[in-house]
C-alpha cells in the first residue's frame, strides 16, 4: 500500500476523531455546569430586559416583512400566465427551436456576422416561457438587448420566463466555451405583431 494513502488516511481518523471529541467534552462541561448551578440563581447586573426585547423583536419583524414582500412577489410573477413554452436545445453548433404551436426548427448561421436562417420568432407583449437545455456540452443562451442570459446544461432543463417589452431584431451568442465551433453560434430573436 502507498505510504501517502496511510498518511491521508491516519489524518481522516484524526479530524474524525477531534471533530467527535470537541462537540463531547463540550456537552459534558456544559451538563455539569447546568447540574452544579440548579439551586442557584444567576442574575448578571448588565442584564436589561427591555434591550433583549427590543433585539429579539427588531429582527423577528424586520424577517416577516421580508418574507411577506418575498410571497408578495413570488405570487405576483406566479400569477402571470406563460401559456407559451418555448424549448430551445444547444448543439454542437446550432440551436434547436420547439415552440408551443409544434412548430420545430434548427437555426444555423448564414454568410453575414450575427445572421442566422431561422431567427426565435416571438411576439410582442407575450409571456414566454424559455425552456434551455443542451443535447451534447454546455451551452449559454445569451442575448444582451433582452438582458437574457441562461445556461444550456445536458440533462438539465433551465427556464427562464420573458415578456418582450420592444419591437426588434435582437442577437445574441453562446457565451459558453463548448468547442472549436464556439463562435458559429449567434442567435437571433425577432419580436413581431403578435398574429390575430
Amino acid at each position: 500500500m502507498n505510504y501517502s494513502v496511510l498518511v491521508y488516511y491516519d489524518l481522516i481518523l484524526y479530524v474524525l476523531g477531534l471533530s467527535c471529541y470537541i462537540p463531547l467534552w463540550c456537552m459534558i462541561v456544559l451538563l455539569i455546569q447546568v447540574i452544579e448551578t440548579i439551586s442557584v440563581s444567576v442574575v448578571l447586573p448588565s442584564e436589561s430586559f427591555l434591550l433583549e426585547f427590543v433585539w429579539t423583536l427588531f429582527p423577528t419583524l424586520l424577517i416577516v416583512i421580508l418574507c411577506f414582500y418575498n410571497l408578495n412577489y413570488l405570487m405576483y410573477y406566479s400569477g402571470i400566465g406563460f401559456s407559451s413554452p418555448v424549448k430551445i436545445v444547444g448543439h454542437q453548433w446550432y440551436w434547436h427551436y420547439e415552440l408551443s404551436n409544434d412548430v420545430m426548427y434548427d437555426s444555423f448561421i448564414t454568410d453575414i456576422i450575427n445572421s442566422v436562417n431561422k431567427p426565435l420568432r416571438l411576439s410582442y407583449k407575450v409571456a414566454y416561457s424559455l425552456l434551455v437545455t443542451s443535447g451534447d456540452v454546455i451551452h449559454s443562451f445569451s442575448v444582451p438587448d433582452l438582458s437574457l442570459k441562461i445556461d444550456a446544461v445536458p440533462g438539465r432543463i433551465n427556464c427562464l420566463s420573458l415578456i418582450a417589452d420592444r419591437f426588434g431584431v435582437f442577437s445574441g451568442y453562446c457565451t459558453e466555451l463548448c468547442g472549436v465551433g464556439h463562435s458559429y453560434m449567434p442567435i437571433v430573436i425577432e419580436v413581431v405583431f403578435p398574429k390575430i
